[in-house]
């Protein structure tokens, strides 16, 4: 399967797939129909928290980046490659095509 490429200008957001459940403060997701679980840890659990609506990922970066203190490019790199594999796992999907 082909997954849309993700880049600053797309619009993500929860899939319809994901199931979500909050763990000690973390977020655990479950694909029902791939029976796979996930545990996001601390960074992926706040990213998977702002895709309530859909979102641009330049705004979902910007939001991380007041919350959080990291070297130039470190959170946007962690948010792309998050949510690469969030969509290789049908977990979110882009929500809009890329401008």
């Amino acid at each position: 399967m082909n997954e849309p490429r993700i880049d600053r200008n797309s619009i993500v957001c929860w899939s319809g797939e994901a199931v979500a459940t909050e763990v000690e403060g973390e977020v655990v997701l479950m694909h029902l129909e791939r029976d796979r679980c996930h545990g996001l840890g601390s960074t992926g659990s706040a990213i998977w928290r702002r895709l309530r609506e859909p979102v641009q990922v330049a705004v979902l970066t910007e939001l991380l980046e007041e919350e959080y203190s990291a070297a130039p490019g470190e959170i946007a790199s962690d948010v792309l490659r998050t949510l690469t594999q969030l969509v290789a796992e049908g977990l979110v999907q882009v929500c809009a095509p890329n401008s």
